[in-house]
């Protein structure tokens, strides 16, 4: 995320209201008491109501052209760091990685030698294939227990991580014995003796190696704590002592040296102080710290809705407890120095999820295309019959970055449709206060009779909007792609839109369609983009197949 623009003095006018509750715009899952929207299906409403968010004041930059500059600045000249620090997470996980495999292997082989020396059994050559699989069984299950590189983790969340995964892939060995082979005495012996001994030398390794590679520069992933209270203080002395837990903390930012609880300033001559929240962004780039801690006890001065503005160029983010409402989808609780926090992730910030989505577009587009082409020319067939002329329409829209692309559909309308729509909005005032709110009208004049109507009921006209998915323009699955005189009804939260792809399909269409206000709309878009993950696009990607079917919100 891009360094983020100074609010204007409207926008700081109206997040006064709300400065005891601000809002990020990473971070939009909350409860309401009020009636749900009748025209939202069940299952859109468990995960977002769209009167909920409604109440909520987005924390985005407020400058579109600002952001897109920025965007295009840091693709070209700072990817190069963000390697370098995800080249940090790779050098802290691979010594754990290394010596959490030579301890378990060893239990495991140590413990065969031993049974088979100390009893009649014979030892066999498949043990050390089953430790081979053995390993490679506990790097998966390590990987999904967040054991590599675990940074900043509690050491005693830490040990029973390792040993719920020593466990787990010793029963795993066991389970594969029985379903390849008949499951011997001796396998069995092994597997209960080896990962009890693995319970407990694995986290003894574990623990040596962090204390030894605590002590070389190029071990750890680098933090900025944000705020300079007492908390922040507190919180950076611990992790600069405490680096074997695999941060290095640079030092801290702050609005400004705020004062603490006891009305002094910070004293700690041996803390560095960075600068303001607004230099965060370039910070980062310049120390590659992928890690912030905000910690706002003791420092009544910290402007909360500046900070969530300001971290987001940060993809770890972990928020110690204070007054402010601060929920997410993807939120985990996050033990930090014996305080709780919560770690808020951005997804969109990952490359290798960025590299999934992509990857699932392109193959998925290209299958669409081959598997619906005689779909394709049945429909063009009909709109040329029904309607002389092109069967497809290419119409301006804007993309990631502010980029204009022209999104192509199947032409559901008349070739002279401006013309038919104008003369009828000249008729029926009513009829133009519909469009002017919307940009879309229930009885729309312009459609072609028959083929038209069909095809827009099922949605078929926007299947040839897989070509603009498969060069690129478009996602399966993100916002509504919209014109240029749409940009105005997004207002402040126009820059979370050019975040990211435009999609097919995305959360407005599966939670109501026609049947919501354009501002609910812009509320789902804008939703969609702070909490995006691959689970969020399967989820829509299942429940578009249903609204298709069931025509919810069609017209």
């Amino acid at each position: 995320m891009p360094r983020i623009a100074k609010p204007s003095r409207e926008s700081s006018a109206r997040r006064a209201c709300f400065r005891n509750t601000p809002r990020s715009s990473k971070t939009i899952l909350i409860a309401s008491n009020s009636e749900p929207m009748q025209t939202t299906s069940f299952l859109t409403e468990t995960i977002v109501s769209t009167d909920a968010i409604q109440q909520l004041s987005p924390l985005i930059p407020e400058s579109a052209a600002e952001l897109r500059q920025s965007n295009q600045a840091f693709d070209a000249s700072g990817s190069w760091k963000g390697q370098v620090g995800i080249a940090q997470k790779f050098l802290t996980a691979a010594p754990l990685v290394v010596f959490d495999l030579v301890a378990l292997l060893s239990c495991f082989y140590l413990t065969a030698a031993l049974v088979t020396l100390s009893t009649s059994y014979t030892a066999h050559s498949e043990f050390f294939l089953q430790g081979i699989a053995l390993g490679v069984i506990y790097l998966g299950v390590g990987t999904l227990l967040g054991l590599f590189p675990a940074t900043a983790v509690s050491p005693v969340y830490e040990l029973k991580q390792l040993v719920t995964a020593s466990i787990i892939s010793f029963l795993l060995i066991l389970v594969m014995n029985k379903l390849l082979a008949e499951l011997s005495n001796l396998e069995l012996i092994v597997a209960l003796l080896g990962g009890g001994l693995a319970s407990l030398f694995v986290p003894l390794a574990r623990a040596t190696t962090r204390r030894y590679f605590a002590r070389f520069r190029w071990w750890g992933e680098r933090v900025i704590v944000i705020g300079s209270g007492l908390q922040g203080q507190a919180i950076y002395r611990f992790f600069d002592r405490a680096q074997q837990r695999g941060l290095r903390p640079i030092g801290i930012v702050d609005s400004r040296f705020c004062e603490d609880s006891e009305g002094t300033m910070m004293e700690d001559t041996t803390i560095p102080y960075l600068g303001s929240l607004a230099e965060l962004s370039r910070l980062s780039k310049l120390t590659f710290a992928r890690w912030g801690i905000v910690a706002p006890g003791g420092c009544d001065g910290l402007d909360m809705s500046e900070v969530m503005r300001c971290t987001t160029i940060l993809p770890n983010i972990v928020i110690l407890p204070s007054g402010f409402m601060l929920p997410s989808l993807w939120a985990n609780p996050r033990e930090c120095a014996g305080v709780m926090g919560i770690q808020v992730i951005d997804h969109l910030q990952n490359p290798l999820a960025r590299f999934f989505k992509r990857t699932i577009d392109t193959v998925g587009a290209a299958i669409g295309l081959i598997l619906l082409s005689p779909l394709f020319l049945l429909i063009v067939s009909w709109v040329k019959i029904k309607s002389p002329g092109s069967a497809f329409y290419g119409h301006k829209r804007i993309g990631r970055h502010g980029k204009t692309f022209k999104a192509w559909k199947f032409r559901s309308m008349v070739k002279n449709a401006d013309a038919v729509l104008e003369e009828h909005l000249e008729r029926d005032p009513a009829l133009r206060q519909e469009w002017f709110r919307d940009h879309k009208l229930k009885n729309d004049p312009r459609v072609i009779p028959g083929i038209g109507n069909l095809i827009r009921k099922w949605s078929l006209d926007e299947l040839p909007q897989l070509w603009n998915v498969l060069v690129g323009d478009m996602s399966l699955v993100g916002p509504r792609p919209i014109v240029a005189a749409e940009v105005s009804k997004y207002k402040d939260m126009y820059p979370l839109y050019l975040r990211v792809r435009p999609g097919i399909t995305g959360l407005w269409q599966v939670s109501g369609r026609n049947d919501t206000s354009y501002d609910q709309r812009v509320r789902l878009d804008s939703y969609y983009v702070c909490n995006w993950s691959g689970w969020l696009d399967y989820y829509i990607l299942t429940r578009t197949i249903r609204t298709i079917i069931l025509k919810e919100g069609a017209y």
